[in-house]
């Protein structure tokens, strides 16, 4: 038995799943619906990349074995930076780091000044851990909206 790490829009880590070690993504969604989650239109993608996985596709022999379900192919992201707004699409399963690294880059933030910032949530004072999935944070409307600002720092 091998584990791995399954993670469901708007949860925190569903569980740590114990798979054979010749499981496929088609035995993932069955042992999810056996616990009466609708898998119907559910899509599966492994941690930061792009597309979701065949239902054929082996869940073992990667070195990070975490993966993201989600009823939404993309997410709509706005970042918030002084006065721009900007947008790109991102997997569910991307992680906040690098939805962050392009953040800081389209703002245009130097390698110093980039590691002093962070993702928001708008309008509220939520900063999402840099190794939460996008899809956490997307629900039903497939669009999440952050605004890029600088990080709390403790003084003492």
């Amino acid at each position: 038995m091998k584990t791995v790490i399954f993670f469901a829009a708007g949860a925190e880590p569903l569980d740590r799943l114990e798979l054979e070690g010749a499981a496929v993504v088609g035995d993932l969604l069955a042992l999810v619906k056996e616990r009466g989650i609708d898998v119907a239109e559910l899509l599966i993608f492994k941690e930061d990349d792009d597309e979701p996985l065949e239902h054929h596709h082996p869940l073992h022999g990667h070195d990070h074995p975490v993966f993201h379900a989600h009823r939404c192919r993309k997410v709509d992201v706005t970042v918030h930076y002084k006065t721009e707004a900007l947008k790109h699409k991102f997997a569910p399963s991307a992680t906040i780091a690098k939805v962050t690294r392009w953040a800081v880059e389209r703002a245009g933030l130097g390698k110093e000044e980039a590691e002093e910032h962070v993702l928001q949530i708008h309008g509220s004072r939520v900063q999402p851990p840099q190794n939460a999935h996008l899809g956490s944070f997307a629900g039903e409307s497939c669009a999440v909206v952050f605004d890029l600002v600088r990080k709390k720092l403790v003084q003492g």
